[in-house]
Parts: structure tokens; C-alpha cells; sequence
């Protein structure tokens, strides 16, 4: 799941910079999405994708885990719809408070707080093209009620006033929550959940996407040589083989970091099992029949069946990768390839509660 060359375009995110966020315009080169896979789950995903592009306004729920390419395919989505010539403006609620998640969705008007000039909120700035809200379930329920008015065509207003504006805006939302279980704990609007959930896109972990690792590790490969310089080898079958057993808790995008360390520790010999993390190198594959094809070609085990062998297969790894960490929530985070909140969300569900006592979750 990666990015090719396309022509230019003008994209907005927010930024960490020094002790807040920041709002940072660029120009992308290489904005064009070029999602790799092949598998059946993934080539159903892909399919309805390209039919939900098709529409213009209607918003738009992505549903996944981390790393699974939620923004990626909003970023398809756009490129493939009517308003693909208008900008692209990608924000997470889960990185903001609340009162800067309110001005920068909704934007300030002058003289609002003291400020000289009016500042105009993303809704705004991604007139005619789309905005991302990614990790949805996160916005406060303050703001929810707001955001379903835009929605619904009502007219916006900056805080503190001034001109009312109809948001020419289609809203691609995403969350690797269960918002329905949110609306019943009444921590989510359920008017909200069903204006946003009107179109869905649901997107298959990694571990459920037969094949499709081999095809990423080569695809991300070919990508480090490419920026290296460096000639790719490619890799072993016992390394393709523990790359296939391992679960990706952090998905495509932890399986990119893992290539992308790797394929620097191989230093142009084939990648191979001592070049992988060792939690990596120590994953068992799940047991599968046996599967027909040519001699000695290396085929993908299925994933395991059942939710509870996946699930204890991802707390074991999660678990795993912690400890080795020696229990830093960011240097976990990073190795994994997710959010420090979804880890965190992790951890508090698979440690016990004196556990979670005696060792309080660091931001070391």
C-alpha cells in the first residue's frame, strides 16, 4: 500500500511543532494512491471503492485498525471523485483537544478572543474537495451535534460569529473504533453515526489478506531500493515465511516499518530471519492444510480461524513487543506501527488491573 508519482496537488494536515500543532500547507508530488494487494478480501474492499467514488457530497465512514490504510483510501477516494480538483484536508480528532479541535474544524472570526484577523477552519478550506476526519470516534460529543448540522446543509459559522457559509465539503470520516458500541455507551451521537455510517467502507486486517504480505514486502522492496540506491536481494523463504505467520497488530503500516529496517540491516544480501525484530522472528505460523501449486513456490499460509486465536495471537505480540520496549508506550507505539492511543486502548484491555498499578503506562 504506497504512493506513485502523479501530478501535484495541494494538501493541508496538522503538524506536531514544539509544544503544539501546527497548521502546514504543502504541495505533494506523488499524490496519486497506488494501493497494492490482491487477495479476495482486499479485492472486494477495493471494488466497492471505486463505486463509492462516484458519489460527491454524501459522507463517508472507513472502518479498521491501524495501519490498515484509511487515509490512503480517502485519498482514492478523492483522487477518483468529482471533486478530485479541489483540495484534500486531512485532520485526526485524536490529536487535538477540544477547544482546537472547534476552531481549527469550524475556524475563528475576527475580534473572537482578541484576535485581529479571522482564521478560517477546515471545513472552509476544503471548499469544493473533501475533508478527512480521521479517528471520528474521537471528537467530543460537544462538537458532534455541530459537525451533523454541517452535514446536513446547514449554514457555518466561525466561532464568534460573522458571515454564515454553506460548507461545500465532502466529509470521508474513519475510525478503527466501534462506533455503534459507542452510541449505545451514549459516548457517540447516534444521528452522527448514521449520517456518517450512510456509506461504509470497511477495510481487512493484514493477517486477513491472503498473499497479500509477500506482494507488500516486495512492493516496499523494490521501494528501499529505490531510495537507497541500494540493489534489493529480495528475501528467504523461512523470512517470508515468519513475516506470514506474524498477526501485524499495526498492519501495512508496521509491515512497512519492519521491510524498511530490515532491508538496511541486509545491507543488499536477501533479508532473512536475522534481520527481523525478534518478535517477528519468533512468530508461529498457524497450522494449515496442505495447499496445491508449482514445486517449491512459496504460498501464504491462511490466517488462523477464529477471533480468539487472532485476538490472543495480536495480545501476545502487543504484550511481547512491550516488554521489550521495557514498557515505553512510545518506543512500543513506534515499533508496532500504531497510535500511542490505540496502544494504549490495547494495554489497558490486556493487562491486569494490579499489573496496571505497579507499572503505570510511560511516555518515556
Amino acid at each position: 500500500m504506497e504512493e506513485s508519482a502523479a501530478p501535484s496537488r495541494r494538501t493541508e494536515h496538522l503538524c506536531s511543532s514544539g509544544g503544539g500543532m501546527t497548521r502546514v500547507v504543502w504541495v505533494e508530488d506523488d499524490s496519486e494512491v497506488r494501493l497494492v494487494g490482491a487477495s479476495e478480501r482486499w479485492a472486494r474492499a477495493m471494488e466497492q471503492l471505486r463505486r463509492l467514488a462516484e458519489h460527491e457530497r454524501a459522507p463517508l465512514l472507513i472502518t479498521g485498525e491501524p495501519g490498515t490504510g484509511k487515509e490512503l483510501c480517502a485519498r482514492l477516494l478523492h483522487a477518483a471523485s468529482p471533486r478530485a480538483g479541489g483540495p484534500f484536508v486531512a485532520l485526526s480528532a485524536a490529536r487535538l483537544p477540544a477547544e482546537r479541535l472547534r476552531e481549527e474544524l469550524f475556524g475563528v472570526a475576527a475580534g473572537a478572543d482578541g484576535r485581529p484577523a479571522a482564521r478560517p477552519g477546515l471545513l472552509e478550506l476544503a471548499r469544493g474537495g473533501t475533508l478527512f476526519l480521521d479517528e471520528i470516534g474521537a471528537l467530543p460529543l460537544e462538537l458532534q451535534p455541530r459537525l451533523l448540522a454541517v452535514l446536513d446543509g446547514e449554514p457555518l459559522c466561525r466561532i464568534g460569529g460573522g458571515e454564515a457559509l454553506v460548507a461545500d465539503v465532502r466529509v470521508i470520516a474513519a475510525t478503527s473504533q466501534d462506533l455503534a458500541a459507542r452510541v449505545l455507551e451514549r459516548s457517540f451521537h447516534e444521528a452522527l453515526h448514521r449520517r456518517v455510517g450512510g456509506l461504509a467502507l470497511s477495510l481487512p486486517p493484514l493477517r486477513e489478506r491472503d498473499g497479500d504480505v509477500r506482494r507488500l514486502v516486495e512492493h516496499f522492496l523494490q521501494r528501499q531500493s529505490g531510495a537507497t540506491g541500494l540493489a534489493s536481494a529480495g528475501l528467504s523463504p523461512r523470512a517470508l515465511a515468519q513475516l506470514e505467520a506474524y498477526p501485524w497488530p499495526g498492519n501495512v503500516r508496521e509491515l512497512r516499518s519492519v521491510v524498511e529496517r530490515a532491508f538496511l540491516r541486509a545491507h543488499g544480501a536477501p533479508l532473512d530471519l536475522e534481520h527481523l525484530p525478534p518478535e517477528i522472528g519468533a512468530a508461529t505460523r498457524p497450522s494449515a492444510p496442505p495447499r496445491s501449486g508449482p514445486p517449491g513456490a512459496l504460498r501464504p499460509s491462511p490466517p488462523a480461524r477464529g477471533s480468539a486465536s487472532l485476538g490472543e495471537a495480536v495480545r501476545r505480540h502487543i504484550l511481547a513487543v512491550y516488554a521489550a520496549q521495557g514498557g515505553n508506550v512510545t518506543h512500543t507505539a513506534s515499533a508496532l506501527g500504531i497510535t500511542r492511543v490505540s496502544l494504549r486502548r490495547h494495554l489497558r484491555q490486556y493487562l491486569a488491573a494490579d499489573a496496571r498499578d505497579k507499572e503505570p503506562l510511560s511516555d518515556r
